[in-house]
C-alpha cells in the first residue's frame, strides 16, 4: 500500500455512509497521516426542486451522513460537505486545498457516474494528483462474472450459477474500522437536514445509518431469514429483511450481507437463506447489465421491442400515480411508496406490470415516479425491474404473462389485511368482494359504506380485455 506523508488524503464519499467495511476509506487510511472526507450535495439531484431525488431518500441519506460525521470525528476523520452542480470540479479544489496527496473513492456502475469519475481521472491527471479507486459496492464487477465466450450473461439463472461458483473461490471478506488518525486535520462541517434543502418533513419507516443497518440485519438474520421463502411475498407480513435502503445508501456493506446469508445457511440448501442470497445476486445482475448495456437506462434492452408504441394516457397515469385506478391491491401498493418511500417487492412486480401492460404506459415513465419516490432508489434494480416488468428486459416476463391484479391479490393477500391497513373505504367490505370492490351489488355496498365512484373509485380498465391488447401488442 502506497503512503504519502504530505497534506490529508482527500476520501470521497457517494454511496458508501459507513466507517466500517468500506473499502476506500480504509485505504485512504493505510495511506497518509491524516484523512479528510468530503460529500457533495450535488445540486442536479438533491433539491427538491430537481424532482430526482426525493424527500425519503433525501432524508435517508442525509440522516446517514449525520451519524456517519459523528463516527468519523471519532477516528479523527472530519466531514466536509458541498453544495455544487459540479461536483469533479469541487472535490479537485477541495484536493488543492488541503494539498491532498491522493483522493479515493469507491467505484459506481451508473452510467452518468462513470461518465464523471472518468472526467475526474482525466482532469486530476494534469493537475497531478493520484486517484484510487476501490471494488465496494458489489461482491464480483462487470468482468468477473462472464460466459465462457468472456461475454457479459443476459439471463440470470446462468449468471447466479456462475457468481455462485466464483464465490466458493473468493468468499467475501469483511474488515471492521479504519485505525484512529493522530490528529483532526481541520474542522468538519455541519450536515444540512432536508428540510433546509426544500423537502417536505417525512417520518422515515426505519432508522437511518450505519448502526440502523447493523440493527436491521440482526433482526432479520436472527428470526425472519429462516421464513423468508415463505413469506417474502405476503405484503401484509414482516417476512423481508428491508435493508434495501441501507444497500442503496451504502450504510451496508454487500460483503457483510452476504456473509451474514452464508453464515445462515445460504449455501447449504437453507430454503430462507438461500433465497435471500438470491435476491442479493439480482442486484449484482442488474449492475452488470446496467454496465454493459447503459443504453437500457432510456432505451429497451431487448431492441425488437424499441420500436412498440404506448398510449401513455394521461388520465391512466393520474389515476395510478394517485391510487385512483380502482384496483385495491394496486392502489394500496401506491399508497404505501407514497407514505413510506417503500414498496414491498411483490407488489413492484404488480404496480408495474398494471402501469406497462393494463394501463399500456411506457414503463419510463413508472421508473422516473418511483426514482422520485423511492427511499431505497437503485438506478440499476429499479431500471431492471420496470423492463421486466413491461417485457422489454432482460429475462424479461414473456410478452404474453400479463399478471392479473385480482388472482395476484387473492393469492398474496387473501384476506384483505393489507389492502384494508392502507384503503380504510375498503375497511368493511366482505373478504369476497375487498378484491374485486365493483362486483358489490349495491345493497351490500351501502352496508359496507363503500359506494363503488363515491367512496372507492371504479375501475379504470377490464383487466381481461387490457390483457388481450397488451398481449396483440407484443405479437405485432
Amino acid at each position: 500500500m502506497e503512503c504519502f506523508g504530505v497534506g490529508s488524503v482527500l476520501h470521497w464519499f457517494r454511496q458508501d455512509f459507513r466507517a466500517r467495511d468500506n473499502v476506500a476509506l480504509a485505504a485512504a487510511c493505510r495511506m497518509g497521516d491524516s484523512v479528510v472526507g468530503v460529500f457533495c450535495i450535488d445540486t442536479r439531484w438533491f433539491p427538491a426542486a430537481a424532482e430526482k431525488t426525493g424527500a425519503f431518500q433525501a432524508t435517508f441519506w442525509l440522516e446517514s451522513l449525520r451519524e456517519l460525521s459523528t463516527t468519523l470525528g471519532k477516528l479523527n476523520i472530519p466531514l466536509k460537505i458541498i453544495s455544487t452542480d459540479d461536483p469533479v470540479h469541487a472535490i479537485l479544489n477541495l484536493a488543492q486545498k488541503i494539498n491532498a496527496p491522493a483522493i479515493t473513492f469507491n467505484k459506481q456502475y451508473e452510467p452518468d457516474q462513470m461518465a464523471q469519475d472518468q472526467r475526474l481521472l482525466r482532469q486530476a491527471a494534469t493537475i497531478g494528483i493520484p486517484i484510487r479507486v476501490f471494488k465496494d459496492a458489489v461482491i464480483f464487477e462487470s468482468f468477473e462474472v462472464l460466459t465462457g465466450n468472456e461475454n457479459p450473461y443476459t439471463i440470470f439463472s446462468p449468471y447466479k450459477r456462475a457468481w455462485l461458483g466464483k464465490l466458493a473461490q473468493l468468499p467475501p471478506q469483511v474488515s471492521g474500522l479504519p485505525k484512529k488518525l493522530s490528529t483532526m486535520p481541520l474542522a468538519g462541517d455541519p450536515v444540512p437536514t432536508a428540510e433546509s434543502l426544500g423537502y417536505p418533513i417525512v417520518t422515515l419507516p426505519i432508522t437511518p445509518g450505519e448502526s440502523g443497518a447493523a440493527a436491521m440485519l440482526e433482526t432479520f438474520t436472527r428470526g425472519r431469514i429462516g421464513f423468508y421463502r415463505r413469506d417474502r411475498d405476503i405484503p401484509a407480513v414482516d417476512g423481508v429483511s428491508r435493508l434495501s435502503a441501507h444497500l442503496a445508501a451504502g450504510t451496508i456493506s454487500i460483503r457483510r450481507c452476504v456473509n451474514a446469508a452464508i453464515d445462515h445457511g445460504a449455501l447449504s440448501g437453507c430454503g430462507g437463506a438461500e433465497t435471500w442470497l438470491s435476491e442479493l445476486i439480482w442486484r449484482e445482475f442488474y449492475r452488470m447489465i446496467l454496465f454493459h448495456f447503459p443504453h437500457t437506462v432510456h432505451s429497451a434492452f431487448q431492441k425488437k421491442y424499441e420500436s412498440l408504441t404506448w398510449e401513455s394516457n394521461p388520465d391512466h397515469i393520474s389515476a395510478w400515480s394517485t391510487a385512483r385506478t380502482g384496483y385495491p391491491i394496486v392502489d394500496a401498493a401506491i399508497r404505501q411508496i407514497q407514505q413510506t418511500g417503500w414498496m414491498h417487492n411483490r407488489l413492484r412486480m404488480i404496480t408495474a406490470m398494471f402501469l406497462t401492460k393494463d394501463l399500456d404506459t411506457h414503463w419510463r415513465i413508472g421508473e422516473k415516479l418511483f426514482m422520485r419516490w423511492l427511499m431505497d432508489y437503485d438506478q440499476a434494480s429499479n431500471v431492471g425491474g420496470w423492463q421486466w416488468s413491461a417485457g422489454t428486459g432482460t429475462d424479461a416476463a414473456p410478452y404474453f404473462r400479463v399478471m392479473n391484479p385480482i388472482l395476484q391479490a387473492q393469492r398474496f393477500d387473501p384476506d384483505g389485511t393489507f389492502v384494508k391497513r392502507l384503503i380504510p373505504a375498503l375497511a368493511e367490505v366482505p373478504k369476497e368482494f375487498v378484491h374485486t370492490p365493483w362486483e358489490m351489488p349495491p345493497l351490500l355496498q351501502s352496508q359496507a359504506g363503500c359506494i363503488i365512484g363515491r367512496d372507492y373509485p371504479d375501475r379504470v380498465v377490464d383487466h381481461a380485455a387490457a390483457r388481450i391488447r397488451a398481449i396483440a401488442k407484443f405479437q405485432h
